[in-house]
């Protein structure tokens, strides 16, 4: 009987030890991280071509360069969208810790 005591005694304490090492709190990625890739991605610039007419070239080189400022807008609402949700989703975790503790017996 002494022995299951001190058995049974030796797991709790180890398994106290193994489980205050473990984190439950999930490590969320920061709102920059999560819209870098895409406000640091280079936009290149069109390329002018050589059909022969100077022109025609100049004239396609704008439409392109047109193009590639779209792109580059729409990199830039993207990384927003991304920022916005992300403050979003901190703000109603941020809201959910700091309620009442009675709250947290209710669901949602």
């Amino acid at each position: 009987m002494q022995s299951a005591k001190l058995l049974l005694l030796t797991a709790t304490a180890s398994l106290a030890i193994v489980s205050a090492s473990c984190s439950t709190v999930p490590i969320a990625t920061g709102c920059s991280e999560l819209a870098r890739p895409i406000l640091t991605r280079q936009t290149p610039h069109a390329e002018i071509g050589d059909s022969g007419d100077i022109a025609l070239d100049w004239q396609l080189y704008g439409t392109a360069e047109t193009g590639q400022l779209t792109k580059a807008n729409d990199d830039k609402e993207t990384g927003f969208a991304i920022i916005n949700a992300c403050e979003v989703r901190d703000a109603t975790i941020t809201a959910r810790l700091n309620r009442p503790w009675w709250r947290t017996l209710l669901p949602g």
